[in-house]
């Protein structure tokens, strides 16, 4: 099962938040939860929750897996008031989405979509390559990061074959953008990354196109690039032409 959660928060003073908060609110979250439960959490090789701030407020967890949803879900669900040391944030409101087992963005890859999508990158994201951050988001690497996560995801249903991989590269192309870099800071470290919009165009045949579609239907959920359990990567998608088949 996946959940998603979004509260709006709000300061004293009514002031934007910085998505580099989403950082404290994971680890507070994590603290209202026995020690030994949370770190299941650092330890899960299977993805367990992504989560990201809005510089409007709006953070949003999901959570993968009935544990998950059973630990944490209570604690997004019923929470009024948090406390990061000397701040205090409000949830003034709260929405919570079920969105059904991993396996179903399978379903919604096979229903018409368009051939662009548009990828708007609402928290810092970054690739890592050859040990150097990379800021620019590559056609290969969005890729292979979307089918790390969706490996992550739904291990049931792995996706590791080298030449689909290949020939969905080739297929797959950044046709416009509007990108800014900028830095998450993260404990004494600020990474190198970029935020904005990507419009991305495929040319597949109906099978990977199929696959296609089932990684931008789970892109919301399980975010791109590095550290989404930390706040980077928060991405939203949106068809913008549609196709008959």
């Amino acid at each position: 099962m996946i959940v998603q959660y979004k509260l709006r928060l709000v300061r004293a003073e009514r002031t934007a938040l910085p998505s580099c908060l989403a950082y404290r609110l994971y680890a507070w979250l994590l603290d209202q939860i026995p020690r030994e439960e949370a770190a299941c959490f650092h330890d899960q090789t299977q993805q367990a929750l992504t989560q990201y701030l809005e510089r409007d407020g709006v953070w949003t967890v999901n959570l993968f897996g009935d544990d998950a949803v059973e630990q944490l879900g209570c604690v997004l669900e019923h929470v009024e008031r948090i406390i990061l040391h000397a701040e205090e944030l409000t949830v003034q409101d709260r929405q919570i989405r079920p969105v059904g087992e991993p396996e179903d963005f399978l379903r919604m890859g096979r229903g018409e979509v368009g051939r662009r999508a548009l990828l708007r990158i609402v928290s810092p994201a970054a690739f890592k390559q050859s040990g150097r951050y990379v800021i620019f988001p590559q056609e290969g690497l969005l890729l292979q990061s979307l089918l790390m996560k969706w490996n992550a995801v739904c291990p049931k249903y792995p996706m590791e074959d080298a030449d689909m991989l290949d020939e969905m590269k080739r297929g797959i192309r950044i046709v416009d953008y509007s990108l800014r870099t900028g830095r998450f800071q993260l404990k004494n470290a600020a990474i190198p990354s970029f935020y904005g919009k990507i419009i991305l165009e495929e040319r597949l045949p109906v099978v990977l196109k199929e696959i296609w579609n089932a990684l931008l239907c789970l892109a919301p959920y399980s975010g791109i690039g590095i550290k989404t359990t930390l706040g980077m990567g928060g991405v939203q998608v949106n068809c913008l032409e549609r196709q008959n088949r």
